[in-house]
């Protein structure tokens, strides 16, 4: 179906893809994963044909129809609808203009014939009943609120990001191109996506961090090396690549380990022999036989030297095992700041935003050390909940008690605490107790990031890179409530990773907003909301709130195929 042939491109003097090769047949579902900056983004729009590779050769088969999603749409006018975007995302308007143009030509075998083929897309892209079509689609991710005439420049970004994903799988495309479909997208969503992507006849390259949804969705992964920045491919899905490249790194080290230890013995018995040949040859005979001691001296020589010699080869001869380049493991510590009575008691407190959005009443009490989850659907109020607590949000209602040693410290998806006209490493020595630039820059490296990074407006960064700014500023301020709004979007799994075991280990008050399963199954909670229409419940646990997801996730899937078949 699609096959890259040694792939090559870079960015002036960046080097970011150096000879990948893979391909892909029709309905295969791959993932394609790496550390951030590794160009996964790059070879998704290499493929799309949005960009042109430097070297090598893209092979696609005659017609198939490719989907790319788009990283952002911009609305052509003020006026343009949630609707028509659909309809140009999907195709739908190109494909109706074309089938107009060439009805005036039926009577031309050749434009028949091309319409016929037309008329057979249209149907296969349900497009008599697209509207209905384009409603279920963006129910299931989520957007039940946001009518299909409502204008595109009205809604949010991450909506405009889910209509994005609606318009791309209403394409009806033979490989559909996604780079981080999850980040915007809440856990029903999540789970209407990867049931819909394992359904489709489609063949599909992911680029997630998600590692649930990979394992769900895939049967092969394809990791881009950050070292080589070269492509090799595994068969199965997440976690079975996980595993067994885990088991063929720990059987390389292990053979590596082998050959230098048995390299090490072989050099220190040739040394060994030619201290003896040494010792041999200076050996002085009682008899003063100088004839005699030359012969002795010759013979140990001889003897001891040739087997020293013979050692020094067999060592050069015991194969080298080349390990792979390993980056130093992400290490992350949040430390709490010490002080007596940290809770926080939320009694009958409500907010909203005029008419529009209420949340509460809520009561909650959080003592100090307490592990609070809270799920819903985005545009619930999860983040309004997080203000309230924090007091960015005024309450209209009720109280929040904050004793005074509480020492609050946030990441949101978005990024919004970072100040965009600063550099991290001014942000760092201004807001928190490191305050030489050396030192500054020192820490911010051991988030591996480079010295351009940390020294440039922050604006100017990568999502990825803020990130783990954010994630930087949080160690280094000791804070002893961490309030974590969807903060694995944006991260690699590396990072993901590293979060993960700073969160087992902090002794402080975490609450936590996110979608990320695999990531949610490393810890535990003493408590767990969810909000639903701005109204806050107590849940009996998490496992409880999956559950009734995937029931609804379900229940919007079967709507979805009623109407395509």
């Amino acid at each position: 179906m699609l096959t890259a042939r040694n792939i090559f491109k870079r960015y002036g003097p960046v080097k970011v893809l150096l000879g990948v090769s893979f391909s892909i047949a029709r309905g295969q579902k791959m993932a394609l994963v790496g550390p951030n900056g590794v160009g996964k983004s790059t070879l998704l729009r290499i493929l799309a044909g949005i960009e042109s590779e430097d070297r090598g050769k893209i092979e696609r088969d005659n017609g198939i129809r490719i989907a790319a999603l788009p990283q952002e749409i911009v609305p052509e006018s003020e006026d343009e609808t949630v609707f028509e975007t659909l309809r140009a995302l999907s195709g739908i308007a190109e494909l109706e203009a074309k089938m107009a143009k060439l009805e005036a030509k039926l009577d031309d075998e050749k434009s028949l014939a091309a319409y016929g083929e037309a008329r057979d897309l249209y149907e296969r892209m349900g497009g008599f009943s697209f509207s209905r079509k384009a409603r279920l689609a963006l129910d299931g991710l989520g957007l039940r609120r946001i009518p299909l005439d409502r204008p595109l420049s009205k809604i949010s970004g991450g909506e405009r990001r889910r209509v994005a994903i609606a318009g791309t799988l209403l394409r009806e495309a033979d490989l559909l191109l996604l780079d981080e479909p999850t980040n915007d997208l809440d856990l029903p969503s999540i789970l209407w996506l990867e049931s819909f992507l394992r359904d489709s006849a489609a063949a599909v390259i992911v680029a997630s961090h998600d590692r649930a949804f990979l394992d769900a969705v895939v049967g092969k992964v394809l990791e881009i090396d950050w070292h080589f920045r070269t492509g090799r491919m595994w068969t199965g899905n997440y976690s079975t690549y996980f595993r067994e490249k885990s088991e063929m790194l720990r059987r390389e080290r292990e053979a590596h380990e082998r050959a230098e230890t048995e390299r090490e013995r072989l050099r220190d018995t040739a040394l060994e022999k030619k201290e003896w040949a040494r010792i041999g040859g200076e050996q002085v005979m009682p008899d003063r036989d100088k004839m005699s001691q030359g012969y002795h001296r010759d013979r140990a020589e001889r003897k001891f030297g040739a087997a020293a010699k013979a050692l020094e080869n067999r060592a050069d001869q015991v194969k080298r095992i080349a390990l792979h380049a390993e980056r130093d493991p992400l290490e992350i510590y949040f430390e709490p700041a010490e002080g007596e009575g940290r809770s926080i008691v939320l009694s009958a407190v409500s907010a909203g935003y005029g008419e529009a959005f209420h949340v509460g009443p809520v009561d909650m009490e959080i003592p100090y050390g307490t592990r609070v989850g809270i799920f819903g659907r985005n545009g619930a109020g999860k983040s309004t909940l997080l203000k309230l607590i924090t007091g960015e949000l005024d309450p209209i209602g009720g109280t929040v008690a904050r004793e005074e040693s509480v020492r609050f410290g946030s990441l949101s998806q978005a990024n919004d605490t970072l100040p965009a006209d600063k550099s991290a490493v001014r942000w760092i020595t201004e807001s928190t107790p490191i305050t030489e630039e050396a030192d500054a820059i020192r820490f911010l490296v051991r988030f591996l990031l480079d010295a351009p990074s940390v020294t440039s407006p922050m604006s100017e960064l990568s999502p990825g890179e803020r990130m783990r700014i954010a994630l930087a500023f949080l160690m280094a301020s000791r804070v002893n409530v961490l309030v974590l709004d969807e903060p694995t979007n944006h991260l690699d799994l590396e990072a993901v990773t590293a979060l993960e075991t700073a969160l087992d280990l902090y002794k402080g008050t975490l609450l936590l907003v996110s979608h990320d399963r695999a990531f949610l199954s490393r810890l535990t909670f003493s408590q767990v909301w969810s909000v639903e229409a701005g109204a806050v419940s107590r849940e009996e646990d998490y496992a409880s709130y999956l559950e009734r997801a995937m029931t609804e996730a379900e229940n919007e899937k079967r709507a979805f195929r009623r109407v395509s078949f």
